[in-house]
């Protein structure tokens, strides 16, 4: 080490200090946070309200009145229903976010699952901003830690060697021994230490009701909901995060498909999906398992991934399969899940990160075929300044009470049924073994009723089995199916009977007095063509392109950096679609290359609009484009440089295709949409899909909206919101 390092060191030590007392007011701080809870008041009202995310509006009504959901007709007989109006667009985070605020989508600044940078026009995950914090001390690490433990080294010799006679002796002992431990010490910090550590903020803005309500007093348990990592710290608040909870290699959910086929493909590549190919299918077979991202210590512009060696031994008689890994020997026969079991990932000697999976052997012969849940964070051992709940301890007492749950956002694994690597059969084991712990968590929240005012939980297995079920629900789906709708096409109306049968046990379980409301944050369509914006931009002269797009785009691309764009000429390119039906104007002086001046903007929005409403899918005769929202027309406020100039919204049967989201410019404007995804509501017009509103109260007689959620509930407690909001109170006046 330099001499002039060392020259700062009484500085160093003096900012320790300081960033130790820092920590221990922030300590206080939030201790006081949680001590704060008011005790419950005799008179004070209790609110319960079940999020069942897509639960359909039409459909809804029509199995309540054929008598399919007895439990959510005795609801609406008691109180009120009322098909909910979504926001603009139809989508989950965005919605949801507008029942926590009241605000629309313009302010609260979620607007789509994935948003772009004007600098780069680059796609990047719209759930959650990542960025950095200095660690310590950052770059000086080496230099504090070192001189600190050779200080505390030399003090603790001094005293033990203080009966030593010859004092010349005694310094140059001490001396010796404590600078060897420095710079030994240093070297280890320079190596084991990163200066940075990644951090995650929440996008989303404004006020949630929770966090007004808490400031008054009242006690509040969100458990699940979307669009809540990381989680904000809120007095009087428990809440457990869900969707936008990253899994352990930080995407939205990463399964696992270990094979012994060669030259096995998975059957789209649009997703995160890990296939890895083992080299036999008998014996002792040596294969790895891809963990987190090493984003502390992969060199600059080269991203390394953490692995974990796994051995699979296929028995003598093909019966079953032993897994060894990360201290773990799972004995697995066909059709057999395993436990939850643990893995660590480990940077260097004082860094690792734990996780959980599930493994499920799909088969032995002719092939092995082994599915790997996405790993997930095991909320007892969480990374430094990694939160899955508030307070901290919510997420591991959860883990205590009930064992080991998904802490991942995307709970429900669609991505492997859609990629072809697990069964209808085995999605659908997948749904009942995630609902069924949840449900454990809703019971354990009644039998503790006393301990809170407000309980809001959130359920996603009714979106995920339209998803990836409409397609043997409609027979006019291209994917549609005979046999298999025999096996699987009631799979829709029983997973709406699973709602039904939760709300009645709520019914029968919640305090007298509770007011209950049951909301979804949009309903669902048969998705059987896609709307490739992008290519209709090319066909009509708004995008120029040079030469056809070299490959696929897909989720890996865009949680690794990859490139996007790369065959368009932005020099005589108007505009151009990312998201969901999001149309951004190459606009002079915003985006990095744009030619468009600001006189002609709105002439050009106005042009584009009018073409695609006129746009005739010649196959079919219809008209794929419903309605398009300029953002002035769709929000009241908004960031000029983030929020897309114009939102296309779709028809019945049409969504904007996988390609198009990320930037992609598919083959054709209208494409058949042969996937097992097969139902969808992201890029519809929001009248097509409307949730549910349930009430065990009378609610005003008027169209209610996603805006209205928040003022209700702020009605029922007599709580001002902060500033106005975009919504209005449901309550009779």
């Amino acid at each position: 080490m330099s001499e002039s390092r060392i020259r700062k060191i009484s500085g160093v030590l003096s900012a320790a200090v300081g960033l130790v007392a820092m920590m221990a007011l922030a300590g206080l701080g939030t201790g006081a946070l949680l001590v704060n809870e008011v005790s419950a008041q005799a008179d004070t009202p209790k609110t319960i309200v079940l999020g069942f995310d897509g639960a359909d509006g039409d459909l809804t009504q029509q199995w309540m009145d054929e008598g399919l959901l007895p439990n959510l007709a005795k609801l609406r007989d008691q109180g009120t229903f009322a098909p909910l109006r979504p926001t603009i667009p139809s989508q989950t985070p965005v919605s949801w976010s507008t029942f926590a605020t009241g605000l629309d989508p313009g302010r609260h600044g979620v607007f789509d699952f994935l948003k772009r940078d004007p600098a780069t026009y680059r796609p990047q995950l719209g759930l959650i901003e990542e960025g950095s914090k200095v660690l310590l001390w950052g770059e000086r690490n080496p230099l504090v830690i070192g001189v600190a433990s050779a200080v505390i080294l030399a003090l603790l010799l001094w005293l033990i060697l203080r009966k030593l006679s010859n004092r010349v002796v005694r310094v140059l002992v001490v001396l010796a021994l404590s600078v060897g431990a420095g710079v030994a010490t240093a070297k280890m910090a320079d190596s084991w230490l990163p200066d940075e550590l990644p951090t995650a903020e929440n996008p989303r803005q404004g006020d949630t009701f929770w966090q007004l309500l808490g400031d008054q007093g009242y006690r509040t348990r969100v458990v699940r909901l979307p669009q809540n990592f990381p989680p904000k710290p809120v007095a009087n608040n428990h809440l457990l995060t869900g969707l936008g909870t990253p899994d352990l290699s930080l995407r939205v959910g990463k399964p696992f498909f270990f094979t012994s086929e060669l030259f096995f493909e998975a059957e789209d590549g649009d997703f995160s999906l890990e296939v890895v190919e083992l080299i036999d299918n008998r014996g002792r077979i040596p294969t790895k398992i891809q963990g987190p991202p090493d984003r502390l210590f992969s060199e600059p512009g080269k991203l390394d991934y953490l692995e974990l060696p796994m051995v699979i031994e296929v028995a003598e008689d093909r019966r079953s399969v032993t897994i060894e890994v990360s201290g773990n020997e799972v004995v697995l026969e066909p059709g057999q899940w395993s436990d939850w079991k643990s893995f660590e990932f480990t940077f260097n000697p004082i860094i690792s990160m734990h996780g959980i999976g599930r493994f499920h052997l799909i088969s032995i012969d002719p092939e092995v075929r082994l599915y790997l849940s996405p790993i997930q964070f095991n909320p007892e051992k969480l990374p430094m300044g990694f939160n899955l709940s508030h307070p901290k301890s919510f997420a591991a007492s959860l883990m205590s009470e009930h064992g080991h749950y998904k802490t991942i956002g995307w709970a429900v694994d669609t991505w492997s049924l859609n990629e072809g690597t697990i069964s209808e059969e085995l999605f659908l084991e997948d749904v009942e073994m995630t609902v069924s712990r949840y449900e454990q968590m809703l019971d354990e929240q009644l039998d503790i009723a006393d301990e809170w005012d407000v309980l809001v939980h959130y359920f996603e297995f009714t979106d995920k089995v339209q998803h990836m079920m409409f397609r043997l629900f409609d027979p006019e789906h291209p994917r549609y199916d005979a046999e298999l709708a025999e096996k699987f096409g009631g799979s829709i109306l029983e997973s709406y009977q699973r709602m039904d049968k939760i709300v009645g046990h709520v019914m029968d379980r919640m305090p007298e007095g509770t007011q209950l409301y049951v909301v979804s944050d949009h309903g669902f369509s048969s998705w059987r063509w896609t709307m490739n914006y992008n290519t209709w931009l090319a066909e009509n002269g708004y995008m120029r392109l040079n030469g056809e797009d070299p490959q696929r785009m897909n989720l890996e691309m865009l949680f690794d950096k990859g490139d996007f764009f790369v065959n368009v000429d932005w020099s005589q390119t108007k505009a151009y679609a990312l998201g969901f039906g999001n149309i951004f104007i190459n606009l002079e002086g915003r985006e990095a290359k744009g030619i468009v001046p600001v006189e002609e903007y709105e002439p050009l929005m106005e042009e584009i609009r009018g073409k695609l409403l006129e746009f005739v899918d010649e196959k079919t005769g219809d008209k794929p484009v419903a309605h398009v929202y300029k953002r002035t027309e769709a929000y009241s406020s908004f960031d000029e440089k983030l929020v897309p100039d114009m939102i296309a919204t779709n028809n019945d049967y049409y969504r904007a295709g996988w390609q198009d989201t990320l930037g992609g410019i598919a083959p054709t404007v209208v494409g058949v949409n042969n996937k097992r995804w097969s139902g969808d509501h992201c890029s519809l017009y929001p009248p097509l899909v409307e949730g549910i509103l349930f009430s065990n109260r009378k609610l005003q007689d008027r169209q209610p909206y996603m805006e209205d959620v928040t003022p209700t509930i702020l009605d029922i407690y007599g709580v001002e919101p902060t500033v106005e909001l975009d919504g209005a109170s449901l309550l009779p006046k």
